[in-house]
């Protein structure tokens, strides 16, 4: 014990000597307050980290909402849409089959999209823009003005955001441009009505290729969402229609699998709640 008394942690900060052991007690009293110092940065710094991971979505929400409303002319959409129509139009349709996880979330209700989602909003697409290939996959960015919040901050309303679809302008093995439309997700119409969850994205999250890849096509700001599982999360209306239905047309019709006709069945009960709540 004697020689363990005589043990100085403190030397390798270079603050004090070896002291006989009825002052040791008092030279521990000095130390421990440094101590605390020392460890308060540390403390902090776990504190920040586990912040930022739990609360992703708030750091786009709470820029994304300082931001003035906005709004959009019907001029603006007709404009819009004909400039992709003369982008896409001559293009060569090729339908890509998609499959997807039997892990992957599914909706079986309101309560459940609201609660698999940070938002779930409904607003109108006005606007398509052909994206850099992602790993060999044609992308597009869509602009949507968020006009109901039917969960998360109402903040959100009257303002635009933007999502990405797969599929949309590409070059095929011959170096021609194709329109590659997947199957289960078709791109949705400019001016069409849109309902569909979404979750905070931030460039910050992301790896240096998939941050690069965002900050390329003008998505590494707090307006970015990603729509989580949009095989089976977005609802459709046209420009003129009346009704949204589910916008993964595999899921109905003739050719649909038995096991796309149960999920037809569950999601029709949602479909019918969210016409009769948000249309």
């Amino acid at each position: 014990m004697q020689k363990f008394d005589r043990l100085v942690l403190t030397n390798k900060l270079g603050l004090l000597k070896t002291k006989p052991r009825k002052e040791s007690m008092s030279h521990m009293k000095k130390i421990t307050p440094l101590l605390v110092l020392l460890l308060i940065p540390l403390a902090i710094s776990a504190c920040s980290t586990q912040s930022q991971s739990e609360n992703s979505a708030s750091k786009s929400e709470t820029t994304i909402v300082n931001k003035p409303e906005q709004t959009v002319s019907d001029n603006e959409i007709q404009q819009n849409k004909q400039k992709w129509e003369k982008e896409t139009g001559s293009l060569k349709v090729v339908h890509d089959k998609v499959s997807v996880s039997d892990y992957a979330t599914f909706p079986e209700d309101l309560q459940s999209l609201k609660k698999n989602n940070d938002y779930v909003i409904s607003g109108t697409v006005i606007n398509l823009q052909k994206m850099t290939d992602h790993n060999e996959t044609a992308m597009t960015k869509a602009t949507i003005l968020v006009t109901r919040v039917i969960k998360g901050n109402e903040k959100l309303e009257q303002h635009k955001i933007k999502v990405t679809f797969s599929g949309g302008v590409t070059k095929n093995a011959k170096n021609k441009k194709v329109y590659v439309q997947k199957s289960a997700v078709p791109i949705p119409a400019i001016g069409s009505k849109i309902i569909t969850g979404v979750n905070a994205k931030s460039a910050d999250d992301a790896d240096k290729k998939e941050a690069e890849y965002l900050k390329e096509n003008g998505l590494d700001g707090s307006d970015y969402f990603e729509i989580s599982v949009p095989e089976y999360n977005i609802w459709i209306k046209s420009e003129h229609g009346e009704k949204y239905h589910l916008n993964n047309q595999t899921l109905t019709g003739k050719k649909a699998t038995d096991k796309n006709k149960k999920y037809a069945k569950e999601l029709k009960k949602l479909t019918q709640q969210l016409n009769n709540n948000y249309n």
